[in-house]
């Protein structure tokens, strides 16, 4: 509802299970479903629906139910964080590590 970015740099958990985070404009998910599923991609497993929901992806049912469970942890922690100071996203050479070895 705000637009602001869902920066899943917050803890390693996040960054391997939602990776990026794509953002669809109101009402495209009532379409033929085409534009949505061209913001979908192995890099991008979830896209924030505005003003709607989210939209998760996986090669199963539990897949998609587990980023869903840590995307939303993700947003609640971004939140929280506000309190006490602006989030602190992982730095490069830490998401250049999981990448190695998670992605390959």
């Amino acid at each position: 509802m705000t637009g602001a970015a869902l920066d899943s740099r917050t803890i390693p958990e996040s960054y391997v299970v939602v990776r990026q985070v794509g953002r669809a404009p109101y009402g495209l998910q009532f379409g033929d479903g085409r534009e949505l599923a061209q913001l979908i991609s192995p890099a991008r497993p979830a896209v924030i629906l505005e003003n709607d929901g989210v939209l998760v992806t996986g090669a199963d049912v539990l897949e998609a139910f587990d980023r869903l469970e840590v995307l939303e942890s993700t947003a609640e922690a971004i939140i929280n964080c506000r309190a006490v100071g602006s989030l602190r996203p992982l730095p490069d050479e830490v998401t250049r590590e999981l990448d190695a070895a998670f992605f390959g």
